[in-house]
């Protein structure tokens, strides 16, 4: 396992409707796995630090007995109060994952495998979605097999 997260930059600023697709698999005795979705890092703060402004962090803990919890979070330098939620996304580490986050003006939506039904969680926005640069992945992941940045054309100015 890497120290260092698995960076991916936005090639635009994110809008409204955007989408971007992970595709992956972890250890199979991976004890966590965590998306984050970053503001500028400022050039003092290593690559291996957690960086002080994160509008979206989406954690998933894996436990001995096989139980595991969701956390939803953000950091604006300190982290915010989490939401901790039950793991029904992604359960048999040995598995390859799919999720889509869609972000909104309001909140970020991760669903699971595909978009064509609710959410499997969403949690409120608190920094400007136009301020996010990257999206870091941390934890114990064996292979990131793609990330795909998808874009409302509703957004794109003629």
């Amino acid at each position: 396992m890497s120290n260092r997260p698995f960076t991916a930059k936005f090639p635009t600023c994110p809008e409204n409707g955007d989408e971007v697709l992970i595709r992956g698999k972890l250890h199979d005795n991976a004890k966590s796995f965590s998306v984050n979705f970053c503001l500028s890092r400022p050039s003092q703060v290593a690559e291996n630090q957690s960086p002080p402004y994160i509008a979206y962090h989406f954690k998933t803990i894996y436990d001995e007995n096989d139980d595991s919890r969701v956390v939803l979070n953000w950091k604006n330098v300190q982290w915010q109060e989490e939401e901790v939620l039950d793991n029904y996304w992604h359960v048999d580490r040995s598995k390859t994952f799919r999720v889509i986050f869609r972000l909104h003006e309001d909140s970020i939506k991760m669903f699971a495998d595909s978009v064509d039904h609710p959410p499997d969680y969403q949690f409120p926005v608190q920094l400007p979605l136009d301020q996010i640069e990257s999206i870091e992945l941390w934890g114990e992941l064996e292979s990131v097999e793609e990330i795909s940045f998808r874009y409302d054309n509703r957004n794109s100015k003629s």
